[in-house]
């Protein structure tokens, strides 16, 4: 058996068994294909939906506005809008 394969055991009673037992003959199937078949519907009821994070992007991806080329300038843009806030060099003031 590898990594991918698992091997259940499992006991049903009562109810349960007659009810597999029912679906196994209508159904005409062996109780590992009705177990598989009945996981994967379980799996499409229960499991959470993918997150297609291209499509919850779409709306802020290229939205905002600026320089065409700020992509491949962005350090010069940056370093000018600091520039003007924290200057980079200590400015002599006026000597009298």
């Amino acid at each position: 058996m590898t990594t991918s394969e698992i091997r259940i055991n499992a006991r049903l009673t009562g109810e349960d068994a007659r009810r597999f037992r029912e679906l196994q003959k209508r159904e005409g199937l062996s109780a590992s294909d009705l177990l598989r078949d009945a996981l994967r519907e379980y799996h499409a009821a229960h499991a959470r939906p993918r997150v297609d994070v291209a499509k919850l992007l779409a709306g802020f991806v290229g939205a905002g506005e600026g320089p065409t080329d700020l992509s491949t300038h962005y350090k010069d843009y940056l370093t000018d809008a600091l520039e003007t806030k924290l200057p980079l060099r200590v400015q002599d003031g006026d000597k009298a």
